[in-house]
């Protein structure tokens, strides 16, 4: 079995993956059960695994979304945008093929969209939790991917504001 990223890295997804499912358990429920945690785990990464961009943009608010590690916000009409001409955060979440990642000559494992991820991996395990952070209820939806074909493959997390319309995307990875 082929394991990627440090042990440590590994270790801390694990925790993160635990922690998740453990909050959702003990939990008690805080939204309708329509709007529940557990309901938007199904849909949203059914959409992402069928490749629904529409319904993924359902998700994101008029205000926008934050997106990747270094936290940039991008607009709505942004990333209608991206959907349309099939880039940026389209191919993230959707195709691997136009994913424009830096080449590292020490592994030759390349980067593959969530999608990929969630319907080709050999090892696919996804929870949802609630919690309330400032006075907002926010959603964690977290999938854990064992891909060996991908440098990627470890933890994807999504976290989700609920608004007045229902759940909408606070933070994509």
């Amino acid at each position: 079995m082929r394991w990627f990223g440090s042990r440590a890295a590994l270790a801390a997804g694990s925790l993160l993956f635990a922690t998740v499912v453990a909050t959702a358990q003990t939990a008690a429920p805080a939204a309708k059960p329509a709007e529940s945690s557990k309901a938007l785990e199904q849909e949203f990464f059914a959409a992402v695994r069928s490749g629904d961009s529409a319904k993924i943009l359902s998700y994101i608010p008029e205000r926008g979304v934050n997106v990747g590690s270094e936290t940039q916000h991008v607009s709505r009409k942004d990333i209608e945008e991206q959907f349309q001409s099939h880039r940026g955060l389209f191919c993230k979440l959707f195709d691997s093929s136009c994913i424009g990642a830096a080449i590292n000559l020490g592994n030759s494992l390349r980067t593959c969209s969530d999608r990929e991820l969630l319907t080709h991996s050999a090892k696919v395990r996804t929870a949802s939790s609630e919690m309330t952070r400032n006075g907002v209820q926010q959603a964690v939806l977290v999938a854990e991917v064992k891909n060996d074909q991908c440098s990627n493959a470890g933890l994807i997390d999504f976290i989700f504001n609920l608004d007045a319309d229902g759940w909408k995307l606070f933070s994509i990875p």
